[in-house]
């Protein structure tokens, strides 16, 4: 009789084992992130963790899940797409994470996207508004939480024109990134019969950007789009000031507004970036509000400075929305369950924050606003 008992819980286990979802425990799930920790943009990844982290503390703190606490496992990726296929598959194979979270750009993204959808891993926030991960046909196992790079750069394209911008060029970091930016920069100049007068690219993770500005200058331009991080933009933006020239510079969103300003030597009204969430020191804003509290602790835990800016933030948004799709799921936490209750049409409400995605579509947002960084308040903003 004993036998017989013991052997129906072996095979009762095995079953269990055999069913259950990866990264999930009884007490735990478990999410996988990789991205740049060091390097030249270590900034993007450090910070954008801390908002994760920030928001699954938060919730930890409160029980969890349905008793279950978020974890997560963060990877050093360097911003090199080699490295983040590596890390992507030690994810998936090895730790056998519930889903992969916080990807930092364009060129790491595009490796492993296509990993992570062989695989059935939900990919969740990446930071970076390529086109091709918003093809929801292709990439059914993605969630955008922000506005596309051609979202963005048709905001600085009209901005800049209404500066009296007449003259235009584009230097770009040469990889999946800046050759994007690079097509939807040309499509929608096209649109609006303006010529791209001069170009030029470099190669990523490099200081030398030097011969990139010096290769437009004899285009005789009035404003250039920078398609790059904040390390190089700062190099180009500086040199630019220092030869004299009066440029309106455009700055993408993965550009991170509060570490340019640091690293430009003139902060100019001329120098201009989207953001894609609201301004982290606006605490009128409820979201931003739970933010900064959440944020103080996690920066204390981690010896993190000067947490409150708007890569933090999005990276809360991403903690903050990945909670509300497990609490909104029905029985046991699924990966197939979690898509499809993330990618509902039914908004996410986080405080006065709203992502919704319309049928068909796998993007959650559309917020775009402008700043400056000769500027205390926004340009402007649209669309929620």
């Amino acid at each position: 009789m004993f036998r017989q008992t013991f052997l129906i819980a072996v095979l009762a286990s095995l079953a269990f084992a055999a069913s259950a979802q990866p990264g999930v425990s009884a007490d735990r799930i478990l999410f996988g992130q990789t991205a740049c920790f060091t390097g030249s943009n270590e900034i993007l990844g450090k910070h954008y963790r801390a908002g994760i982290l920030a928001a699954f503390e938060e919730r930890n703190g409160n029980g969890g899940v349905a008793g279950r606490t978020l974890e997560l496992l963060a990877l050093d990726d360097g911003y090199e797409p080699e490295l983040a296929a590596a890390n992507a598959e030690s994810l998936i194979s090895e730790q056998q994470v519930f889903a992969v979270i916080g990807a930092v750009g364009t060129p790491t993204s595009r490796r492993i996207a296509p990993m992570l959808r062989n695989a059935g891993v939900p990919f969740v926030g990446p930071l970076t508004g390529a086109d091709f991960l918003r093809d929801a046909e292709r990439y059914p196992n993605v969630v955008n939480l922000r506005a596309s790079y051609f979202e963005e750069t048709e905001r600085l394209i009209d901005h800049m024109i209404e500066q009296g911008g007449a003259r235009f060029g584009i230097i770009y970091q040469d990889d999946a990134f800046g050759r994007a930016a690079l097509r939807s920069y040309k499509t929608l100049m096209d649109e609006r019969a303006i010529p791209i007068l001069a170009r030029n690219a470099y190669t990523r993770n490099t200081h030398a950007v030097h011969t990139s500005l010096f290769s437009v200058e004899k285009a005789d331009l009035d404003a250039i789009m920078l398609v790059g991080t904040y390390a190089a933009n700062s190099t180009i933006i500086n040199l630019a000031n220092s030869l004299g020239h009066e440029y309106l510079l455009a700055n993408l969103s993965f550009a991170l507004s509060h570490e340019l300003k640091k690293l430009v030597s003139e902060p100019s009204p001329r120098i201009i970036v989207t953001e894609v969430v609201p301004d982290a020191g606006n605490s009128e804003s409820r979201i931003v509000a739970s933010f900064q509290r959440a944020i103080s602790e996690e920066a204390e835990r981690t010896e993190l400075d000067d947490a409150v800016n708007e890569i933090a933030l999005e990276g809360y948004i991403l903690g903050r929305f990945v909670i509300a799709v497990l609490e909104r799921m029905e029985g046991e936490p699924t990966r197939e369950s979690f898509l499809r209750n993330a990618l509902s049409s039914e908004p996410v409400e986080l405080d006065d924050w709203i992502l919704e995605f319309q049928p068909g579509s796998n993007a959650g947002s559309h917020y775009i606003r402008l700043t400056h960084l000769g500027a205390e308040t926004g340009i402007g903003e649209s669309g929620l």
